[in-house]
């Protein structure tokens, strides 16, 4: 199994059309290929030392193999989704474990 996690920081001058387009847009990546986990969330409100909430999205999606995540970033819509909503993000961290 591949864990893919990825961590958006948007643009503080963000709409919320933007901001909707964006989160909608995350959304519909679960279309792609067929994932046993797939989850778009917000920053939890749970403060700890440890914890990091500074970020505006997060992406988490369980592949169940390599070919999986192999396709699923090469898909056209992916690709589309890096060149289009992803420009109203400042930083992007991706966390992948296998």
């Amino acid at each position: 199994m591949i864990a893919h996690h990825v961590l958006f920081w948007l643009k503080d001058d963000i709409s919320e059309t933007e901001y909707n387009e964006f989160k909608t847009a995350l959304e519909d990546l679960e279309q792609m290929v067929p994932v046993p986990f797939f989850h778009v969330g917000t920053p939890a409100a749970i403060e700890r030392d440890v914890v990091d909430g500074t970020y505006s999205f997060s992406l988490f999606v369980a592949f169940e193999d390599m070919q999986s995540f192999e396709a699923y970033q090469k898909h056209p819509q992916h690709i589309a989704f890096l060149n289009g909503p992803n420009k109203h993000a400042t930083k992007v961290v991706i966390y992948d474990a296998d």
